[in-house]
């Protein structure tokens, strides 16, 4: 394995540099999400967020039972010594006061789920705020025992998807039905609220014989004709398993009830066309579904802040990649646009009517097995963020991006990869930064700017690099440090390796006190039992809980996604701008863990929900092979050390 400098495909300028400051209009109206737990050394530990809305000199008062404890707080936690599990809190400033909680009765808090089946697991979740009322609500996409990737054939149970408050109540429940296919790459759900009415919605692909959470077929809620004459008792799954024909359907779900609200035909079909009931076409490079059944999805604020967010689903990156957009205005869904790289040379973007917006031909590198598309170019997720500093968000597509108006930023030609990771991961450049793995050759990783795609540093191996992280861990090297697969070496931010040890490669996490990330691990012939990693400068140790065990001791907490050993969801949803972990109880598949920190910090940060690339990331952690949030800044140079 060797590093080498290269060069890249753009299509745009450099930029001169920017900073990624998130507007108040793209920052959701969450309430402090208080939450209390055992404290290490006793007593108990209260959390609660900083608002990226809040004044830099806001303080805060702890009162436990009616009583003033603690007060000019300029952090988001406390430890009461005296308090015990039959204390009850509450968080006062000048700007609001909480609702009085009560501790958690152990260092997780256990949600009941309703099983739709012997054979189902819990899955992938979001979450959303349903209602209106600042609390998130959990999505959760229930997995049948047999789902299957796109390369195998076998039929499978149908998708559920559920909708739950975080005591355990059940919202409503979303059968996808026998005409979607259960496995990774079918059924990307976003969850947020599209229409800006302070309430989130749910978007996903649906077809003939999907039911809403109102018990009505999805085909109820078109105004296309043709839509609502749908056969609904009609199967599209052939001998091997497949579904290849048959109509497609996006539909938006409204989130505090599921119901249906709007169901439109999928662009493209899978014979790149919209509506019918199409065979699938050959043109995307197969005769079973492998390449054009591949599906990504997110959101992302292409018109800029201030103004409704976007659904971006996405068809195809091995070979053909297109993007669609998607408006939701409370009512209906619309076609804001759609790219279309159709070969490596050739993309258009085209309108709702299908007249054509933009379009390039006959570009090309000088190696005639790349692409200067997106053609090929995809991963199996992406990432959303405003890279040029136009205000408008870009979507980083495996080894391309496209722009906010549908066009090609530019594309490296480096092909697919397995994983993605976009931030500010050199805090001393302007903009932001991607780390890619490679399944192509020379294989390997890359660091490039996520503005020009010009590549910073490379290096190779001799076979497809599966895994790759990026994360802050090492507090004496500045910026991000990266490593993957392809050996067990610890880059800087440079590319210098600094280190040569095996490290975690499944998602990062602020979980202790510090400014520095810790890690998520798994071990196991399936890697199925979670545990924390945290480096100490030479090497990796594992990071307790705050009471000593480790996440896989309790509860029979498990990872899901076989062997990537994801959790279920990872994502600042309580307390302090930590992070939680969510996983299953594997002894009844009945139960989901939520995990909090309880270790105390010195430092105030806002709620990692209000930075607007860590909030798109959550949106679309559901995606495929599901990737870790990261923040839109480097957090060392913004956290403010306050004390406790």
């Amino acid at each position: 394995m060797k590093r080498i400098v290269a060069t890249a495909l753009v299509t745009a300028a450099a930029i001169t540099g920017f900073a990624q400051v998130t507007p108040a209009s793209q920052m959701e109206k969450i309430d402090r999400a208080p939450v209390a737990l055992p404290a290490i050394g006793g007593g108990e530990y209260v959390g609660w967020r900083v608002l990226g809305t809040d004044a830099p000199g806001l303080s805060f008062s702890v009162e436990r039972d009616g009583k003033i404890i603690a007060k000019d707080l300029m952090t988001g936690n406390y430890t009461d010594r005296d308090g015990s599990a039959e204390s009850s809190y509450r968080i006062l400033c000048s700007s609001d006061t909480t609702e009085a909680i009560r501790p958690w009765g152990d260092i997780y808090k256990s949600v009941p789920i309703s099983r739709p089946g012997d054979g189902y697991t819990p899955n992938d979740c979001s979450v959303g705020d349903v209602d209106g009322d600042g609390k998130y609500e959990l999505i959760l996409k229930w997995d049948p025992r047999e789902s299957h990737d796109n390369a195998h054939d076998g039929n499978t149970g149908d998708v559920i998807i559920d909708c739950y408050r975080l005591d355990g109540t059940l919202l409503w429940r979303v059968n996808l039905g026998c005409n979607i296919r259960a496995g990774a790459h079918y059924t990307q759900f976003l969850v947020y609220d599209f229409d800006g009415d302070g309430r989130a919605e749910m978007i996903c692909k649906t077809a003939p014989g999907s039911v809403d959470g109102k018990g009505r077929f999805v085909s109820e809620a078109a105004t296309d004709k043709e839509i609502r004459k749908t056969d609904n008792k009609k199967s599209y799954v052939n001998s091997r398993g497949r579904i290849l024909s048959g109509p497609e359907y996006l539909t938006v779900f409204e989130g505090l009830t599921g119901k249906a609200l709007h169901t439109v035909y999928y662009n493209p079909n899978r014979a790149f066309s919209v509506g019918g009931s199409p065979g699938y076409s050959t043109r995307w490079g197969d005769e079973n579904g492998n390449r054009g059944e591949r599906f990504l999805a997110c959101v992302a604020y292409l018109d800029g802040p201030g103004k409704r967010p976007s659904a971006v689903m996405c068809r195809g990156y091995y070979t053909q990649s297109h993007l669609w957009a998607v408006d939701f205005d409370g009512k209906a869904l619309s076609t804001k646009w759609l790219h279309a790289s159709y070969t490596p040379h050739d993309w258009k973007v085209t309108d709702g009517s299908g007249s054509i917006i933009k379009e390039a031909h006959d570009l090309s590198l000088a190696d005639p097995h790349m692409s200067a598309t997106a053609f090929g170019q995809g991963a199996h997720s992406l990432a959303v963020a405003d890279v040029d500093g136009d205000g408008a968000d870009e979507i980083t597509y495996g080894s391309a991006a496209i722009d906010n108006d549908g066009a090609l930023l530019y594309s490296t030609g480096m092909g697919h990869g397995d994983a993605i990771h976009l931030g500010d991961l050199d805090p001393d450049r302007p903009g932001l930064e991607v780390y890619m793995v490679h399944e192509h050759y020379p294989f390997g990783a890359s660091l490039r700017d996520a503005r020009t795609g010009e590549v910073l540093w490379r290096i190779t191996d001799k076979e497809d690099t599966g895994r790759g992280v990026s994360a802050d861990i090492d507090a004496d090297h500045r910026g991000c440090e990266m490593w993957c697969s392809a050996g067990s070496s610890v880059y800087d931010i440079h590319g210098e390796e600094f280190a040569d040890a095996p490290l975690a490669m499944n998602f990062r996490i602020y979980w202790d006190g510090d400014l520095q990330e810790e890690l998520v691990a798994n071990q196991g012939p399936r890697r199925f039992v979670p545990f924390l990693q945290k480096w100490n400068g030479k090497s990796v140790e594992r990071l307790p809980l705050g009471d000593g065990r480790q996440i896989y001791e309790v509860a029979n907490s498990a990872s899901c996604n076989w062997s990537k050993a994801t959790p279920n969801l990872q994502a600042d949803i309580l307390g302090d701008w930590r992070e939680e972990l969510i996983y299953w109880d594997s002894s009844d598949a009945e139960h989901l863990n939520i995990f909090t920190t309880n270790y105390p910090t010195e430092y105030r940060v806002p709620a990692l929900m209000h930075d607007h690339v860590y909030r798109m990331g959550v949106a679309l952690q559901n995606v495929t092979y599901n990737q870790p949030p990261h923040l839109g800044y480097y957090l060392p140079d913004r956290a403010v050390k306050a004390g406790r």
